[in-house]
């Protein structure tokens, strides 16, 4: 019984482990993704030295990142993922799961990472006369983040699945 108690800890070890890392590499896709996405629809001055556009973006990576990673954190994932197959009876690994689980997770990370970034980009880094409608940007960019962000998970989630569980230990 003992053994199995500490065989049952190690599993979960390894768990969180794996758990930390796809919660590492989801933060560093999501939010190179979206700060390129917010880079690239940003109407930037003629005058801005392309320095400063770099400088705003890394800002933009690193608050985003931070925001994903304690996201990834704290929010149990396949928790939420286990919850919405049993609530709309879906067969996992199917295109039909993985679209739901997708969508679950971007409506998870992609509102807060967006309405953060806006705010920092609006607030702290637009210069007083090149400043867009807040509303308007604001909700310009949640709808294309949630598109973007979407295709991301889609795309990547199973592959960063394959990176990073094989490395797990076969269950006995």
């Amino acid at each position: 019984m003992e053994e199995q108690n500490i065989h049952s800890a190690e599993v979960q070890k390894q768990m969180r482990k794996v758990g930390l890392k796809i919660a590492f590499i989801m933060a560093l896709l999501m939010s190179f993704g979206l700060s390129l996405t917010g880079q690239l629809m940003a109407e930037h001055p003629p005058e801005m030295p392309t320095i400063a556009i770099v400088i705003g973006f890394l800002k933009c990576f690193a608050l985003s990142f931070v925001i994903s990673f304690v996201i990834g954190f704290f929010v149990p994932i396949p928790k939420v993922n286990a919850a919405l197959a049993r609530k709309f009876h879906l067969q996992p690994h199917t295109p039909k799961a993985h679209f739901v689980e997708s969508l679950a997770s971007n409506l998870i990370y992609t509102p807060l990472i967006t309405t953060a970034m806006v705010c920092f980009v609006y607030f702290t880094m637009m210069p007083e006369g090149h400043k867009p409608p807040f509303l308007a940007m604001f909700i310009f960019s949640q709808v294309v983040c949630l598109v973007v962000a979407q295709v991301l998970i889609m795309v990547f989630v199973p592959i960063i699945m394959k990176l990073v569980l094989p490395k797990m230990p076969p269950r006995p």
